[in-house]
C-alpha cells in the first residue's frame, strides 16, 4: 500500500480529480499512517504544480470566454493550501528524518495555527487536509464535499469516517467518497458481522450471561496456569513474591513464554482474552485469589508488549519500502481510471447519524454489538405493523442477508450491497405510497391493499378506494365509543358486523358472497391486531 509507485499514481489521480471539482468544496484525504500522510502530501504538491503549469498552457490556447473560466480555476488552484493533521509522537523528528521527510514544517503549522477552524471556514484557502486518525470521528465540517480513502477501515470507525462527507451545507447537494482501497468490501464485512445473529430464532437474547462470563474467566486462568506450569513456571510464585523478587519472577515468566513463536502466541491468546473478558466483570464477580492470578498473567503479558514496543523497526521499514518500491508496477492511470467508468454507489439512503448512535450505545458490559439488521428493521417493523401485506419486503431483505452472510465470493460484494440499498430505497418509496394512491394516511392504504383484487377495472379501483377510506372512518368512530372493545364479545361482534355490512353494501359488484366473507375476515383480523390496545 505504501510503495512509492502506488502512492504517486494515487496522488496524480487525486490532483486530476479534485482540481476538476474545484467549485464543490473542501477535501479530506485519509492515509494509512502518519508517515504516509506526509509522503502523500509531498507527492500531491508535486503534481499540483504540474497541473497548474498545464492549466496555464491551456489558457493561452483557449477562447476568451473559456479562458476567463480557466483563469478563475487557476486562481483557485494557486491559492489552495493543504495541510497534514496528525497527532504528535515521541521521537517523531528522528523517525520522519529516516524517511527523508520534514515533520517540523507540518508540526509548526499544526501548533501555531488553528487548522480546525480554518478548515471549517468555507472561505478559508485551507482546502485539503491529509489525515490518518485525527478528525475521522466527531469532527464535523459542513463544507467538506469530498473524502478520499486510502486506509482500511471497519465497523463504527468506517461508518463515522464516511459520515464526514454527509453534512448539509449551503450549495452542497451531496458528499462524494473516492475509494482507493476497496471500501465496499469493508462495508460488506461490517454488515456481515452485525447481522451474525440473524436466523437464531425469535426471543434469542443477544447478551452474554454473567455466569457464563465468570466461568469463562476462571477457565482461561486455569488454562494459562497449566500452560505456564508445563513450561516449568508456577504462577503462584509470582503472585506471592514481593519487591525485587517479583520483578525477577516476572522476567523469568516472560522469557519462558518466548521459548518459541508458538509458545508466545498461545500465551498471548490466553492473556488477550482474559484482558477482554475482565473489562466486563465487576470487582466482586471473582475472588481475590483469582483476581491476583489474573493480574499476574496481565503483568507477564505487559512485559511481552513492553519488549516489543522497545524495538525500533523504522530502519527496517524504510529498507523494506525501498525494496518493494523497486518491484511494484502501476498500470497507467489514464487507461485504468479515466477511460473506464468508476464504480459508483449511492449510499445517501443510509442514516449514518443513526448508525453512529447505535454503535455508541454499545458500551454496557456483557453486551454484544447490536446487529446492523436492527437499523433497517426499524423501518420494516413500522411498515409491516401498519400493513401486514408488506411482509414480502421483510422476506426479500432476509433473503439478501442470508445470502450475504453465506457468500464468500468477492465478485458478489457489489451486487449484494446494491441489493440492500435497493431495499432501503423501496421501503422509503413504500412509506409515501399512500400519498401517490390519493389516501390521507397509511391506514386507509392498508385497508385498500387488504381488499384489492387483480381483476378490478379502473372504475372498480376508484370505488374500492372510497370504500377503504369510508370503512376505516366508520371503524374508528365505533371503537372510540367502547371501553376496551376487545374485552367483550358483544363489542367485538359489533365491529365485525360493521365490517360485514359495509362490505356488503359498498364493495363493487364483482365481489361475490364467498369473497366478501374472506375479505371481511382479513379486515377484522387486521383491525383487531392494529387497534386492540385502544381504550
Amino acid at each position: 500500500m505504501t510503495a512509492a509507485p502506488r502512492l504517486r499514481s494515487i496522488a496524480k489521480d487525486f490532483v486530476r480529480h479534485y482540481s476538476d471539482l474545484w467549485t464543490s468544496g473542501k477535501a479530506m484525504f485519509v492515509c494509512l499512517n502518519k508517515v504516509t500522510c506526509v509522503r502523500m502530501y509531498n507527492y500531491v504538491q508535486e503534481y499540483w504544480q504540474e497541473e497548474i503549469k498545464a492549466l496555464k498552457r491551456q489558457i493561452k490556447g483557449a477562447a476568451q470566454q473559456e479562458a476567463q473560466e480557466l483563469e478563475r480555476k487557476l486562481k483557485w488552484m494557486e491559492s489552495t493550501e493543504m495541510a497534514v493533521v496528525i497527532s504528535q509522537e515521541q521521537n517523531e523528528i528522528q523517525t520522519f528524518s529516516k524517511w527523508k521527510l520534514d515533520i517540523k514544517y507540518h508540526r509548526q503549522k499544526m501548533e501555531k495555527r488553528e487548522l480546525d477552524k480554518e478548515f471549517k471556514d468555507r472561505n478559508n484557502p485551507l482546502r485539503v487536509v491529509f489525515v490518518c486518525a485525527m478528525w475521522l470521528t466527531g469532527f464535523d465540517v459542513k463544507c467538506l464535499s469530498c473524502l478520499y480513502l486510502d486506509k482500511p477501515l471497519k465497523a463504527h470507525t468506517l461508518m463515522q469516517t464516511i459520515a464526514r462527507a454527509n453534512r448539509v451545507s449551503e450549495g452542497k447537494s451531496n458528499g462524494l467518497i473516492v475509494d482507493y482501497i476497496g471500501i465496499v468490501k469493508a462495508l460488506r464485512k461490517a454488515l456481515a458481522d452485525y447481522t451474525a445473529n440473524v436466523g437464531r430464532g425469535e426471543g434469542v437474547d443477544p447478551t452474554v450471561d454473567k455466569d457464563e462470563l465468570i466461568n469463562r474467566i476462571l477457565e482461561v486462568i486455569a488454562k494459562t496456569k497449566e500452560f505456564l506450569s508445563g513450561k516449568g513456571f508456577e504462577l503462584d510464585t509470582l503472585v506471592e513474591a514481593v519487591d525485587f523478587e517479583k520483578m525477577w519472577y516476572l522476567q523469568e515468566a516472560a522469557n519462558l513464554v518466548c521459548g518459541s513463536m508458538e509458545d508466545k502466541k498461545t500465551f498471548s491468546t490466553y492473556a488477550s482474552e482474559l484482558n477482554r473478558l475482565m473489562k466486563y466483570a465487576d470487582r466482586d464477580d471473582i475472588t481475590g485469589t483469582d483476581r491476583k492470578e489474573y493480574e499476574a498473567i496481565a503483568a507477564i503479558f505487559a512485559q511481552l508488549k513492553k519488549k516489543r514496543k522497545s524495538t525500533n523497526i523504522t530502519d527496517l521499514m524504510v529498507r523494506v519500502s525501498c525494496i518493494i518500491g523497486e518491484y511494484v508496477q502501476i498500470e497507467d492511470m489514464k487507461t485504468e481510471v479515466h477511460d473506464a467508468p468508476a464504480k459508483r454507489f449511492d449510499i445517501s439512503a443510509i442514516d449514518f447519524d443513526l448508525l453512529r448512535r447505535e454503535f455508541a450505545r454499545v458500551q454496557h458490559k456483557n453486551l454484544m454489538m447490536k446487529d446492523l439488521e436492527e437499523i433497517i428493521l426499524q423501518k420494516l417493523d413500522g411498515l409491516i405493523f401498519s400493513n401486514p401485506n408488506r411482509i414480502d419486503y421483510y422476506e426479500r431483505y432476509q433473503k439478501i442477508i442470508d445470502d450475504y452472510n453465506k457468500e464468500q465470493d468477492r465478485a458478489t460484494i457489489e451486487k449484494t450491497f446494491m441489493d440492500l440499498m435497493a431495499v432501503v430505497k423501496d421501503l422509503s418509496d413504500e412509506e409515501q405510497r399512500y400519498v401517490r394512491e390519493g389516501f390521507t394516511d397509511d391506514e386507509e392504504l392498508t385497508l385498500f391493499d387488504l381488499l384489492l383484487r387483480d381483476d378490478l377495472s379502473k372504475q372498480d379501483i376508484k370505488k374500492l378506494k372510497e370504500v377503504a377510506a369510508s370503512l376505516l372512518q366508520k371503524i374508528k368512530t365505533l371503537i372510540s365509543q367502547f371501553d376496551h372493545w376487545t374485552d367483550k364479545q358483544a363489542t367485538k361482534s359489533a365491529v365485525d358486523n360493521l365490517i360485514r355490512d359495509t362490505l356488503w353494501a359498498e364493495l363493487p359488484e364483482c365481489y361475490d358472497e364467498v369473497s366478501i366473507s374472506k375479505y371481511r375476515q382479513k379486515v377484522y383480523e387486521y383491525v383487531y391486531m392494529r387497534y386492540k390496545d385502544i381504550a
